[in-house]
């Protein structure tokens, strides 16, 4: 089967994780990362009761905050696609969404 064009694959990845280093790896680890996007924080905020039985006034109060980024790559070659999705599965403490998909230049 010939094409007349190239084809070339896009790998699309939105990452999110509540350690900041760890996205920032993300960049370190792939030299051939070029676009990426800081998206917005998200920050879940929650009250406990001290003390369930008595005091109602006394609490506590945390937050979680969580990153997230999007990035992309493009390639003519499907093993440097599939090279930086192997990557991706090393992280710890980040949840990526992968979407991988092709295109032909005619």
């Amino acid at each position: 089967m010939s094409f007349s064009g190239n084809l070339v694959y896009k790998c699309e990845v939105w990452s999110s994780s509540a350690n900041i280093k760890s996205l920032k790896l993300v960049l370190f680890l792939l030299p051939f990362l070029q676009k990426y996007r800081g998206l917005s924080i998200d920050i879940k905020k929650f009250t406990l009761l001290r003390s369930p039985l008595g005091n109602k006034r006394s609490k506590d109060q945390f937050e979680k905050r969580e990153h997230r980024m999007y990035f992309y790559v493009e390639s003519n070659k499907p093993s440097n696609i599939l090279a930086y999705v192997h990557i991706l599965t090393f992280l710890n403490e980040v949840k990526c969404k992968v979407k991988v998909s092709n295109k032909l230049l005619g």
